[in-house]
């Protein structure tokens, strides 16, 4: 791998970061595209892994503080942990177009709908049936892919919680799911030979969060919601793109 290719990573990684440590989401939509490009998608979500726990572990643990503004986090992590083991089961299993391909259809539908009722909440009365379901689905696709940024965000934003509470959320289920990703593909031996680079990607995001926060309070609630319905929506075209095969 030439220098331009490791500057590309880097760009990448350092953008997911930053990113991820103003909104709690980000990295993994923005670094894994890039470098699969490298190497195999499943080489790409294990350099990942480690980084990605670590940054939501450092970021939920400065937003501690809000979690009585959250809604049924608990319950969205228990049944995403669930899915996040038979989920990372399914790597080279079920074809990553088919699951991929599922993914954004889910998340095109909800983003349709928040582009054109911005004012689209959850209903109190769906909350307590559909939060298991959306947390078991998340942890899937986080173990399938490495990728349930756009449904964490999706469904959190339709929860309309405040901007803190959001990014202890999505950190929260991310760093839970994760986490029992990192066990997985520890133990199944896909960790062996990526510590040195994923060891380097996780100095450089870590590195990220103090500078995110500081960008975050600057953000108004508007400006925040747009900014993470951007990165929905970015992530419908690195999906589509995928699933495309390009």
């Amino acid at each position: 791998m030439g220098g331009g290719e490791l500057a590309l990573i880097l760009v990448a990684v350092l953008t997911g970061g930053l990113v991820k440590s103003i909104t709690g989401m980000g990295l993994p939509i923005i670094a894994i595209p890039v470098i699969s490009l490298f190497v195999d998608p499943a080489t790409a979500i294990a350099v990942l892994a480690l980084p990605n726990s670590l940054q939501n572990l450092t970021i939920a643990v400065r937003h501690r503080s809000h979690v009585s503004d959250t809604r049924g986090l608990a319950l969205f992590c228990t049944t995403g942990i669930v899915g996040a083991g038979a989920g990372t089961l399914t790597l080279g299993v079920v074809p990553e177009r088919v699951t991929l391909s599922i993914l954004l259809v889910a998340v095109v539908a909800y983003l349709a709908q928040a582009l054109t009722r911005p004012d689209l909440q959850v209903p109190d009365r769906l909350v307590a049936r559909l939060t298991p379901i959306t947390g078991a689905l998340a942890g899937m696709f986080q173990g399938a892919v490495g990728i349930s940024g756009p449904i964490v965000g999706s469904w959190h934003h339709g929860l309309r919680l405040t901007r803190e509470a959001f990014v202890l959320s999505v950190t929260t289920v991310f760093l839970l799911t994760g986490g029992t990703q990192l066990v997985v593909l520890s133990v199944r031996g896909d960790l062996a030979d990526v510590w040195a680079p994923s060891l380097l990607v996780a100095a450089v995001v870590l590195a990220t969060v103090p500078i995110g926060a500081r960008l975050r309070h600057r953000l108004s609630g508007p400006r925040f919601n747009a900014m993470v319905l951007t990165l929905i929506a970015a992530s419908c075209v690195g999906l589509a793109l995928e699933v495309a095969g390009i």
